[in-house]
């Protein structure tokens, strides 16, 4: 299992206060002014990620052919950065740096008032990291469970002579697992050691049944049992039985785009286009209590 290093832990922290000190340092030369330009370019490339890719989509819809919600979100992040890049420019043209400030004393307030901002700035990103981190560890945490126990059930129903050929083979040999997923896991675990761990916590705004929720996704994605047990829960076998999955789940064209990890393509088609943008199963996927059927796969 990926335990907590105290090691990954003191990195982890020394890189949250680099990012914090860089933005320090980066509001200092800025000033306030540039600096509040920025918190009103971030507040409106938010707003304009969530509002313009949907009002944008009926233009874009003719010339692009991918699923709506693929459009959406790409140019609700295509427009986001324009916002941001568009703000932040006029800002720079039209109000002045620390150092460009003409009065020693200006110059002062200017810097210390740009530095608070910038330290706003760096927490919020390291919290960002943070919950990133946590979430994705959680997943990653509840899927070494479920290969550990996986592996010793599976070596609980082997003959001891077979046994003793696994260790002969495979001597001091771990539980196969993905790099990617066991870093993600003990860093999870890292930054959540001790006495920082608990401020860790209890800083995060993210409800703790949001970690709980992807762990049970986790567990579910790395069970087969489970994943069967998931799409038999009546929600999920009614999606899976509707037409269109129907439709798509047994042609043999997409299956072999699936196996060919030609998602590209697999996004271009038609028949899937007109699935995910089929209204009725749209409304059965926001009806769907996720939630309840993860623990219904979950049970034992």
């Amino acid at each position: 299992m990926a335990a907590g290093s105290s090691l990954w832990q003191t990195i982890f922290i020394c890189f949250a206060f680099a990012l914090i000190a860089i933005e320090i340092v980066r509001g200092w030369r800025l000033g306030l002014v540039r600096q509040l330009v920025r918190v009103v370019a971030v507040a409106a490339a938010y707003a304009s990620a969530i509002f313009g890719g949907p009002w944008l989509l009926p233009l874009i819809r003719p010339f692009v052919k991918v699923p709506d919600i693929v459009i959406s979100v790409i140019v609700g992040a295509v427009i986001a950065l324009l916002v941001y890049s568009a703000i932040v420019t006029i800002g720079s043209i039209l109000f002045r740096k620390t150092g460009q400030q003409s009065s020693g004393i200006v110059r002062l307030l200017y810097g210390l008032s740009g530095a608070l901002v910038g330290l706003f700035f760096g927490l919020l990103t390291v919290w960002l990291t943070v919950v990133a981190v946590r979430s994705l560890g959680a997943i990653a945490n509840a899927q070494l469970h479920a290969q550990a126990a996986q592996e010793s059930a599976r070596k609980q129903q082997l003959a001891p002579r077979r046994i003793y050929a696994d260790r002969r083979l495979s001597a001091g040999a771990e539980p196969r697992s993905q790099p990617l997923v066991a870093s993600l896991a003990k860093l999870k675990n890292s930054i959540e050691l001790g006495t920082i761990g608990n401020v860790v916590k209890t800083a995060d705004v993210v409800p703790p049944g949001t970690y709980e929720t992807l762990g049970k996704l986790g567990q579910v994605l790395s069970n087969r049992q489970s994943a069967e047990r998931f799409l038999y829960y009546p929600g999920a076998k009614e999606l899976t039985e509707n037409p269109k999955i129907v439709a798509l789940r047994n042609d043999p064209e997409i299956i072999q785009m699936i196996e060919e990890q030609r998602f590209l393509d697999l996004l271009q088609d038609k028949r899937l286009i007109d699935a995910m943008n089929d209204p009725t199963l749209a409304a059965q996927v926001r009806g769907f209590n996720f939630e309840r059927a993860l623990d219904y796969a979950a049970e034992r």
